[in-house]
């Protein structure tokens, strides 16, 4: 960042010694809270500290202000420059101050994950008990020279405060954009949980899978994977390609996968869960060497193929024996595409749109191959505009 202009120190300052955060904070405040003021409608009106301080300490806010930036980043082009006053945007690209603009993105993740834990933790403090007080006999005893007082008890080493311990465990992994949304679901974290996890925290993107891991007994003290980061081969039945229902509602539910369906259809996880733990063997088979790696993508794409495709047709293309070469085909396709992040909404939308026109019931009905078969794709366009691919076996 340019680092032109600045204001008044706030009360969280980054940095006294590093020039490159010093300049990134002025930045900050000055050139690009002018930019945020102008273009976000809840920092209009406000003065330049008052803009500065409401960005930083809601998560919501400040998630708004750098998605504005990814978005528009021409907004940003006389502010967020290199060296030669050229505008920057990729993450690796080296501002003016030295530093990339993925480091100048982690010094604000961490910045405002720091404020937000020291509101939310810090403030009990002032409700601690008191120190017990001196009985009135013993009170004029001391007065009155007939008893010692009592001996002033050892300077114990200063502790660190909740936030502060909670920031400095954390501090190394907080890196990207998509973390300020988490940020006050790490905040009922302990420093242990996350000192225990540690570089795995970055490969959680939802808040119901912090909140999973974070409860009673989800996190495994004998070094064992906690059941959301392990591989796929957790939910199958010891010594079985099968999927056991049983840990697969876990998975589900730790995931709350539910979202998946809509809210009046209180019992769809669960018949969903039990038509998924049914997945035929030969699929299982086919799919483990593509998603097996991550519970959770598998887990996902199967639930996201029963949302897509409707139980019906994934009795038909995923339950069934006599389907190899369609599992196959789809795990190539699966092979070919850039695994999603491990986000239900992206996840949703890669295997969604893969799934739309995936090879199944022996036919591909992607438009590729319907294109190629006048006579099949006449026949489709004769059920309607509106109508989808559909499974066509037999």
């Amino acid at each position: 960042m340019s680092g032109r202009g600045s204001t008044k120190a706030t009360n969280t300052r980054w940095s006294n010694a590093d020039p490159g955060i010093e300049a990134i904070r002025a930045a900050l405040e000055g050139p690009v809270i002018e930019v945020l003021r102008h273009e976000v409608l809840a920092l209009k009106g406000l003065p330049r500290n008052a803009a500065y301080d409401k960005a930083m300490n809601d998560p919501k806010m400040l998630d708004e202000c750098l998605r504005l930036f990814r978005t528009r980043p021409e907004l940003f082009a006389n502010v967020v420059t290199d060296s030669g006053k050229r505008p920057i945007t990729a993450d690796h690209d080296v501002l003016a101050c030295g530093r990339t603009l993925a480091e100048a993105v982690a010094l604000v993740v961490r910045a405002a994950a720091r404020r937000y834990f020291r509101a939310k933790l810090d403030f009990r403090s002032k409700f601690q008990a008191p120190p017990p007080k001196v009985s009135l006999m013993k009170r004029v005893g001391l007065a009155l020279g007939l008893a010692h007082p009592p001996p002033q008890p050892k300077h114990a080493a200063k502790q660190h405060s909740r936030s502060e311990a909670l920031y400095q465990a954390i501090r190394e992994n907080l890196r990207f954009d998509w973390q300020v949304m988490l940020i006050p679901h790490y905040t009922p974290m302990s420093p242990s949980l996350v000192s225990d996890l540690g570089p795995r925290l970055l490969d959680i993107r939802e808040a119901a899978e912090l909140q999973a891991l974070a409860s009673p007994g989800n996190m495994p003290r004998d070094g064992r994977s906690p059941l959301l980061l392990d591989d796929a081969k957790r939910l199958l039945v010891a010594g079985k390609d099968t999927i056991d229902a049983d840990i697969l509602w876990r998975v589900v539910s730790q995931m709350d996968l539910g979202r998946l369906f809509p809210k009046t259809e209180t019992t769809q996880p669960r018949r969903a869960v039990a038509q998924v733990s049914a997945t035929h063997v030969d699929v299982i088979r086919a799919l483990l060497p593509v998603l097996g790696g991550d519970i959770r993508r598998f887990t996902a794409f199967l639930m996201i193929a029963f949302d897509t495709l409707g139980e019906q047709r994934f009795k038909q293309d995923f339950c069934q024996s006599g389907q190899v070469h369609a599992a196959r085909k789809l795990a190539e396709r699966l092979s070919r595409v850039e695994p999603p992040p491990p986000c239900l909404d992206d996840m949703k939308r890669v295997y969604g749109a893969l799934l739309s026109t995936a090879y199944v019931g022996g036919v591909e009905a992607g438009p590729s191959r319907i294109d190629k078969q006048p006579r099949l794709k006449q026949a489709l366009d004769a059920l309607g505009p509106t109508s989808k691919p559909v499974s066509i076996s037999g």
